[in-house]
């Protein structure tokens, strides 16, 4: 009576249990060989509206897991012909540490203020607030290191067949389900517990 009491309670302590996870509802498998380190990539894009509404969770994976989390920009999404241009001012700013500063200007733009990016003058105006011209922003964003990188953030893409954004690859090999959720009263909350679950599959 004692042992099955213990377990009812330690089932309302973690509703999220890990056998609740299902292959083929929450995730997927993407890939057969899982990376040699623990990490989340979110696939987005700046052109994506679903994107900018999942923020506060891609937000939420980046405090739960620091050493993990991790953005790859995508340039299918290919708005005036800017998707390319797009993965590059990401890259850009993340290798001046103000990717989310620079991600929240530019889906406040696109999204709130409803005034699409459409052009290289208009990512300029955004980099300004950083104190980056134009000239500067262009020739980092056409340096060898910065295009190396968006083109790898492509393949990236391709090799696990993302077609669509956002979406969270776990350890290179399993793809999250949002859908996988529909009905749950704290979306949020489990989908970082799914994360949590595949980071630790193949340890």
């Amino acid at each position: 009576m004692k042992k099955l009491l213990f377990a009812v309670v330690a089932l309302m302590m973690f509703p999220v249990a890990a056998q609740q996870f299902e292959e083929g509802v929450h995730y997927d498998i993407v890939s057969e060989k899982a990376t040699d380190k623990p990490e989340i990539r979110e696939f987005f894009s700046y052109f994506c509206v679903h994107c900018y509404r999942f923020e506060p969770i891609a937000q939420a994976m980046k405090a739960e897991f620091p050493d993990a989390f991790d953005k790859a920009h995508v340039s299918f999404i290919n708005y005036a012909g800017m998707g390319v241009d797009m993965s590059r001012a990401y890259v850009v700013a993340k290798q001046l540490g103000k990717e989310d500063q620079i991600g929240q200007a530019i889906f406040n733009r696109n999204f709130v203020q409803q005034d699409m990016i459409n052009s290289k003058e208009d990512l300029a105006e955004v980099f300004a607030a950083i104190d980056m011209s134009a000239e500067e922003l262009e020739k980092a964003m056409n340096s060898f290191s910065v295009r190396g990188m968006a083109n790898k953030m492509d393949r990236d893409a391709g090799n696990l067949r993302v077609n669509a954004t956002p979406t969270f690859i776990v350890n290179g090999k399993y793809k999250m389900n949002p859908q996988g959720f529909q009905g749950t009263e704290d979306f949020q909350g489990d989908f970082l517990s799914l994360a949590s679950y595949l980071l630790e599959l193949d340890q």
